[in-house]
């Protein structure tokens, strides 16, 4: 950079030509207008701000002959040339503005197209959220610059109850996802991402070097709130993101499951949390584009179930929730505990969708499902089982068992009976059963179940393998064992007040931040130790295992749930010093009183950008256990990997448990009642 005499940078600034522009009725820019100006400035470099229902709009050259033709195809009422005032230092200086018109430019011709399109709040989270990360931010400065930005707008009332869970959950997602995997994104998205992610690392280096004039977290702040105002985002709603921004960062709430499987739909909905800050639109419309969504995700595949998630009015069975939330796709909580942990929940729509295609109902069959819930799920069963058939939906709550009746009873489901019972126990009285399913997540086998399905039956359950991963598996009998037809990566509200309940302990780590560790019965693990583990010695080992862009992580997860002897523990939260591989928090390795977390680091080689995997390791045997969690993810790279065959699973109970065997005995998961066999060959 050139200096003057005095040691002081020598700016040359660009001079933009500065218009503001009416628009008829004060009513803002209407997308005809904001199509006309894009097409016609493709030829240069532009900005715009929107201010007072108009446009302030900024270009290389002037375009005033442009403007004429809007007043008089009564598309702008009048425009007005001026002077353009860049606001400097709030951008961190002359360096950190020259950032920012990158950023304007860059962003403002997209901007401006997508005028009046639905998802305007959640393309400018994903945008300022690579931003952010690529700035070098830890999750409490991502919050800090949201509640910077909240403090420049109106207060608001946050919203309560199952809403505020909703809009919660979807931000989040949206503020720890990969913006470039942005599903049905619009030509010139990944480099607009691009823009924000190498704006980011310049503010990084800028502050670093002592050149911004003003503090990172104030700068990228600014940036949220041209980016917003750009997207048209109201105040009120940039209020509501930014609550929602600083609760994410703040309040230590639950981690979304990671879920990444090699041939289905993206891993998340990006319009969700949009569903939060609007108003309620047309039932059938919001039934229609879910459905739309599910089967464009490959989650809908039968006409059968097709036509039942179009007839079966989700909101229905969620009474006093927002219509639009019901449609997200995303779980609602229905019922807490004392202490406010989620204990009973509608599942997302992609998960419920997933497990009726994976238990394939017919009309005349009896089913038992295990877990009421609202009724929706029982709801969908009627229908599929119709005419002939009849559900038995279960629930260990009155008060959830009354309300599925009531629900079901309202929405014209005659042949469903809600039932107070214990799922694991199912129904005798009742039995043969055609199909169970089981909506609760189990960590074994409930023996008693079946014996009440009938020999040609399915029993479709999720089930814990070891720790924090398990799957959803679709059992069919072949002789005394039980073979998967199907088994798809899911995370349910375990069984509770029953006899095969799946408990865990959900230890808070000492010290800073909001760190927990989810551990389970079958884990060896100290659980006093643990308390206090990220104080312990530490130590770090890499794999030497590169993940790129869009690599799934469900194969590796399972692989090491299988081989470690205490399988994958999710470690939700964050602290100074904790590295996670992801936003949310990270999966790790326990043994005794020792962790290894993974971890990752970003390289770039000829192939472009990737994440080197890690272990970092605490504890008394810190060394011991990274390098062999990092070995092991070696292993799995050099002889399965993402590109090796899918695993099946073979399952058995009682005598029929010995018959079960494999060559590599690590593939062998003993339960209490059960054993799980996972059939998984090696790469060839």
């Amino acid at each position: 950079m050139n200096v003057d005499d005095e040691d002081l940078p020598i700016i040359a600034e660009m001079h933009w030509w500065h218009a503001s522009v009416s628009f008829p009725g004060d009513a803002g820019m209407s997308p005809e207008a904001a199509q006309v100006l894009s097409s016609a400035l493709n030829d240069q470099r532009f900005h715009f701000l929107r201010k007072d229902a108009g446009l302030r709009l900024r270009t290389e050259r002037s375009v005033a002959a442009l403007l004429d033709d809007l007043v008089a195809e009564h598309l702008a009422s009048g425009w007005v040339q001026g002077v353009y005032e860049p606001e400097t230092e709030a951008f961190g200086g002359p360096e950190g503005m020259d950032v920012a018109h990158d950023v304007f430019c860059a962003d403002s011709r997209a901007a401006l197209v997508e005028t009046g399109i639905s998802g305007a709040t959640e393309r400018c989270v994903l945008l300022l959220s690579t931003m952010n990360r690529a700035a070098g931010l830890d999750p409490f400065e991502v919050g800090d610059v949201w509640a910077k930005l909240g403090s420049l707008r109106p207060p608001i009332d946050p919203p309560t109850g199952a809403p505020r869970d909703t809009a919660v959950t979807a931000m989040r997602r949206l503020m720890n996802s990969d913006a470039v995997r942005r599903p049905d994104a619009e030509p010139g998205w990944t480099e607009r991402v691009a823009t924000f992610e190498a704006a980011g690392y310049q503010l990084r280096q800028l502050a670093a070097d002592g050149r911004l004039t003003r503090g990172l977290r104030a700068v990228l702040a600014h940036h949220a709130v041209f980016a917003l105002n750009r997207a048209g985002v109201s105040a009120d709603k940039q209020a509501a993101t930014a609550w929602l921004g600083r609760h994410v960062a703040f309040s230590g709430g639950e981690a979304a499951d990671v879920s990444a499987r090699k041939s289905t739909v993206p891993a998340h909905t990006f319009t969700r949390m949009e569903t939060t800050l609007t108003g309620n639109t047309d039932p059938a419309a919001l039934r229609e584009a879910l459905v739309s969504r599910l089967i464009d995700g490959g989650h809908l595949r039968t006409p059968a179930v097709i036509a039942a998630f179009r007839e079966t009015e989700r909101h229905r069975f969620l009474p006093g929730v927002e219509r639009k939330t019901a449609y997200v796709e995303d779980a609602v909580s229905v019922k807490h505990d004392e202490t406010g942990e989620m204990i009973s929940c509608i599942s997302a729509p992609s998960i419920v969708a997933t497990q009726l295609e994976q238990l394939g109902a017919e009309p005349g069959h009896r089913i038992l499902e295990a877990g009421a819930a609202t009724g929706y799920n029982a709801g969908l069963l009627g229908k599929l089982v119709a005419p002939g058939g009849h559900v038995w939906t279960v629930d260990v709550d009155q008060d959830l068992v009354d309300r599925a009746a009531k629900n079901l009873a309202q929405n014209g489901a005659s042949n469903v009976s809600a039932v107070l019972g214990d799922g694991a126990v199912g129904l005798p009285e009742h039995a043969p059963f055609d199909r169970i399913q089981f909506t609760v997540g189990t960590g074994d086998i409930p023996l008693r179940i079946l014996d009440q399905l009938a020999p040609d039956g399915r029993l479709v359950i999720p089930m814990r393998i070891r720790g924090s991963i398990s799957r959803s598996f679709a059992f069919e009998r072949d002789g005394d064992i039980w073979k998967t037809v199907s088994c798809e990566m899911a995370t349910f509200v375990p069984l509770r007040k029953g006899v095969c309940d799946d408990i865990y302990t959900l230890v808070p780590i000492a010290g800073e931040g909001n760190v927990r560790l989810e551990i389970f019965s079958e884990q060896n693990v100290d659980l006093d130790a643990m308390r206090t583990v990220l104080d312990q010695r530490s130590a770090k080992a890499y794999s030497g295992v590169k993940f790129r862009q869009g690599d799934p992580w469900q194969w590796l997860y399972l692989y090491l749930a299988s081989v470690l002897p205490n399988g994958l523990s999710r470690m939700l939260g964050s602290r100074p010093g904790f590295s996670p591989h992801f936003g949310w928090g990270s999966m790790a390795a326990l043994d005794g009183d020792t962790l290894a977390y993974i971890t990752v680091r970003e390289g770039e080689d000829k192939q472009g950008k990737f994440w080197e995997i890690g272990v970092i390791g605490h504890g008394p045997r810190a060394p011991v256990l990274a390098d062999q969690v990092a070995a092991e993810i070696g292993e799995w790279a050099h002889s399965w990997g993402n590109d090796a065959s899918e695993p099946s699973f073979r399952m058995a109970v009682g005598d029929a448990r010995d018959q079960l065997t494999t060559a590599d005995p690590r593939f062998v998961i003993d339960k209490t009642y059960s054993r799980l066999i996972v059939d998984w060959p090696r790469r060839s």
